[in-house]
């Protein structure tokens, strides 16, 4: 063969099973790519049925959750979503149909090793007692074999970011710990292998309303949860329209209507959706109505924000609005670290406010413990005529915010501009 000459196999096609395997190779890279752009449901339910005994809970139920996602069960007693949440991690095998976790079906693996890889939050938080916080919550890293300075330092952010720091905190046993903070605990615990998958069985259920409030706004505000998919179970209608990216409505083990919070508020599919939120449907108005809407009903031009204010978008809700207003300062500046009222802002130094449950004053009863003092020491009188205000961080005399517009421009807004606004917005909508 001379040097201008190629050798012939270089020139020949190559052999048909070689070009299958380019051809397979190809389609798995450009599959690859697809799911990279349009990325699948990480969670899909077919057909789902579970029955117990005669008793049918979930009846052919079909759902998918997309990455990143926030999918609320809601209903009422006995309509079949704990018992749905429970056949994602296999706690409950279903009787027909199929669920797929990322595309592969959940009964190719094994029932443990599935559940490692979800994070998993109940209302009875289920810590090991024998256990350190810092301990529970390394459990699930330390059974997968990640490394123990890793886990240690997962451990302490999580802690931290919670406010439970670990420094005070990760030495406590569970019993040294409030309803808060256990829950807080069981969290950071469903968090710390850093699942792709959270499953959560009403967490707060067992919480006062106070501190239920604080720990949903630490779920809401947490970093990490952003990146999750998350799939929650709650009886509450308030929780679930402040967390949810879509609400799947079930009675008697069938979906009612699968939605966006707005959606089923305003668009019901049926008279039992209608029904279920007409109790509560103006708390919710305010949670799903922005400041957009209600813009063309401020009347007076708002004037020019000048002063550091708080400062809102026009996407914002009406609810976050008045959450703002009437709590200028950061809301958990109200709050311990457990999620409870400091004795600095109770009545009686050291001595925390009546909480629920707790019986008022009895007639003739005194008003404070013999001896105790009336104010807490440098705290100053209110002066006469002075406007009383919330516990907590100092109001703002009147309550006024900030409205970012699309041009760049700020305007002021003020509580009675913004409750005006919005009942002319719904008496309009009505």
């Amino acid at each position: 063969m001379t040097g201008g000459e190629r050798h012939p196999t270089l020139l020949a096609p190559p052999p048909p099973a070689y070009r299958r395997r380019i051809l397979a190779a190809g389609a798995s890279l450009l599959l690859l790519l697809i799911s990279a752009v349009l990325p699948g449901p990480v969670i899909r339910v077919s057909h789902l049925t579970k029955r117990f005994g005669a008793q049918v809970v979930v009846d052919n139920i079909s759902f998918e959750v997309a990455a990143g996602e926030t999918l609320v069960l809601l209903g009422p007693s006995g309509c079949g979503k704990t018992t749905l949440l429970k056949t994602l991690n296999r706690l409950i095998e279903p009787d027909e149909g199929t669920i797929e976790l990322n595309g592969r079906d959940v009964r190719q693996q094994r029932p443990e090793e599935l559940r490692r890889g979800i994070g998993y939050v109940i209302q009875q938080v289920g810590l090991l007692p024998h256990l350190t916080v810092a301990q529970n919550v390394g459990l699930v890293p330390g059974l997968l074999g990640q490394p123990a300075a890793a886990t240690a330092a997962r451990t302490t952010a999580l802690l931290d970011r919670l406010h439970l720091p670990a420094t005070r905190f990760g030495g406590m046993l569970p019993a040294q710990l409030s309803g808060g903070q256990q829950q807080r605990v069981g969290l950071a615990r469903a968090l710390a292998a850093d699942p792709p998958v959270i499953l959560l069985d009403e967490p707060f259920g067992a919480l006062d309303p106070l501190t239920r409030a604080a720990v949903r706004r630490d779920f809401r505000e947490l970093d990490e949860l952003r990146r999750k998919t998350v799939v929650l179970v709650t009886h509450d209608v308030q929780e679930a329209f402040e967390l949810a990216d879509r609400i799947l409505l079930l009675d008697r083990g069938h979906i009612q209507q699968l939605g966006p919070p707005r959606e089923l508020l305003l668009h019901p599919a049926n008279d039992f959706v209608r029904s279920f939120f007409a109790a509560e449907r103006l708390a919710l108005q305010l949670r799903v109505t922005t400041l957009g809407e209600v813009q063309p009903f401020w009347g007076t031009p708002p004037a020019a924000a000048e002063a550091p204010l708080p400062l809102l978008p026009l996407t914002a809700s009406v609810q976050d609005a008045l959450d703002t207003l009437l709590d200028p300062e950061e809301p958990a500046a109200a709050f311990s670290v457990a999620g409870e009222l400091p004795a600095e802002v109770s009545g009686v130094p050291g001595t925390p406010r009546r909480g629920p449950g707790t019986p008022r004053r009895g007639p003739g009863a005194p008003r404070r413990e013999p001896g105790a003092p009336r104010r807490g020491p440098g705290t100053p009188r209110r002066e006469p005529g002075a406007p009383r205000r919330e516990f907590g961080a100092p109001r703002r005399e009147p309550a006024t915010l900030a409205v970012a517009l699309p041009d760049g421009t700020r305007v002021v807004l003020t509580l009675p501009q913004l409750l005006a606004a919005f009942g002319r917005a719904l008496g309009e909508n009505c």
